[in-house]
């Protein structure tokens, strides 16, 4: 039998006539009642009255208990997903949590990067210094140079990792050693690059190690995690180690006047190492080719960029040469089809540019409120920041 009507239950359906005149009307074989009155009939003989209507059982209706229940889900959520900021930690409101405090030390140290930049430097200003692992005898395009020049320098990369639970300001430093160096010598492998002036080429390096770098920390991170190397909440900091998200922290007294706890707002460690990024990568799994061309064509758009118009111009060009050299890749590859293979390339590059504008909004606010330390022997080379 149907379900009991619920919608409403008239006075005047006692006084309607059965269609038939006997009171002996039956339902179809769909059960669609085309008589009223024998309907309700049928319905007071298995016991249903106005009294016992259950109301808000509909599992596709809405009901104010239900809406009340899922506020307190979005809120208990957002309590526990959204970063501590500096004034919920001081206990000030927020135009207050940026005065002068007395118990801080407003003298932050002149960070010198003197040297490690001159190290890199010499390498790319040096080409002959660069000896790529594997020669050929047939001549190579730009993009399987630079391939090359990538793999030489993951070769180094251990497959067993250990955990650092703090960050220190030597390891820092390292970093930006290891990066800046990694940079220059990749950008030395490719002939198109070589051929430029010292000037172009110092720019590009200046433009491009930092977020190159932190690309190939990216790519190493889903890469590891796909051989199960890595936790889904774990990224590879270098060569031999890693960081946990959960449990990190990090010597920020170079940097800024505050403790790592309390810039969580700027340093959230998901945010911070493009977590989307990886796991975009993860479903993707560029080849070592396509993840050559991905970092080329991030880097030298973010060169373009901040550049001048003839840089910009001249990184077109380089882009333009790369993807013909991706095309020859493909076609070599029996691949003519790869329409959807870069389009998948250019979503990663999409999110990480997206993820990357987030960033740099926030280095911006801290830039406002003197939280940053931009205090570097060299500053033009950290102002492309990941």
């Amino acid at each position: 039998m149907k379900v009991f009507r619920r919608t409403h239950m008239s006075v005047t359906t006692e006084y309607r006539k059965c269609r038939q005149l006997n009171h002996q009307c039956v339902p179809l074989k769909s059960g669609k009642w085309f008589c009223k009155k024998c309907r309700f009939r049928r319905c007071e003989e298995l016991g249903m009255s106005a009294k016992n209507i259950q109301y808000d059982r509909d599992s596709l209706k809405g009901s104010i208990t239900l809406s009340e229940n899922l506020t307190v889900v979005r809120s208990n959520r957002m309590k526990t997903s959204l970063p501590k900021t500096i004034e919920s930690i001081l206990g000030a409101p927020h135009l207050v949590s940026f005065i002068r405090q007395t118990g801080r030390n407003q003298d932050l140290p002149h960070v010198d990067t003197s040297r490690l930049v001159q190290k890199a430097i010499q390498v790319i200003l040096t080409p002959n210094m660069v000896v790529l692992s594997r020669q050929t005898s047939r001549k190579t395009s730009n993009l399987e140079q630079l391939t090359q020049g990538l793999l030489d320098f993951r070769s180094d990369q251990k497959e067993t990792l250990s955990e650092v639970y703090m960050i220190s300001q030597d390891d820092y430093k390292q970093e930006f050693e290891t990066n800046m160096c990694a940079a220059a010598k990749w950008l030395s492998c490719s002939d198109r690059i070589k051929e430029y002036d010292d000037e172009l080429k110092i720019i590009l390096l200046r433009s491009i190690w930092w977020v190159w770098g932190r690309l190939e920390q990216i790519s190493t991170t889903a890469r590891m995690r796909i051989r199960e190397k890595c936790g889904k909440r774990q990224f590879v900091y270098s060569s031999n180690t890693l960081v946990n998200y959960d449990n990190m922290s990090s010597d920020l007294s170079c940097w800024s006047k505050y403790a790592f706890e309390e810039m969580r707002y700027f340093f959230l460690p998901s945010e911070m190492f493009y977590d989307d990024v990886i796991h975009e990568m993860m479903l993707v799994q560029p080849d070592d080719v396509e993840l050559t061309f991905l970092m080329c064509n991030l880097c030298f758009q973010v060169t373009g960029k901040t550049s001048g118009s003839h840089i910009a111009e001249e990184m077109e060009r380089l882009q333009d040469i790369l993807s013909n050299d991706l095309h020859e890749y493909y076609i070599e590859k029996n691949q003519p089809m790869y329409s959807l293979r870069v389009k998948h390339l250019m979503k990663i590059q999409d999110l990480f540019l997206k993820l990357r504008n987030i960033r740099q909004e926030k280095y911006e606010i801290g830039s406002i409120f003197n939280i940053l330390n931009r205090s570097f022997s060299n500053p033009e080379f950290f102002a492309c920041s990941p």
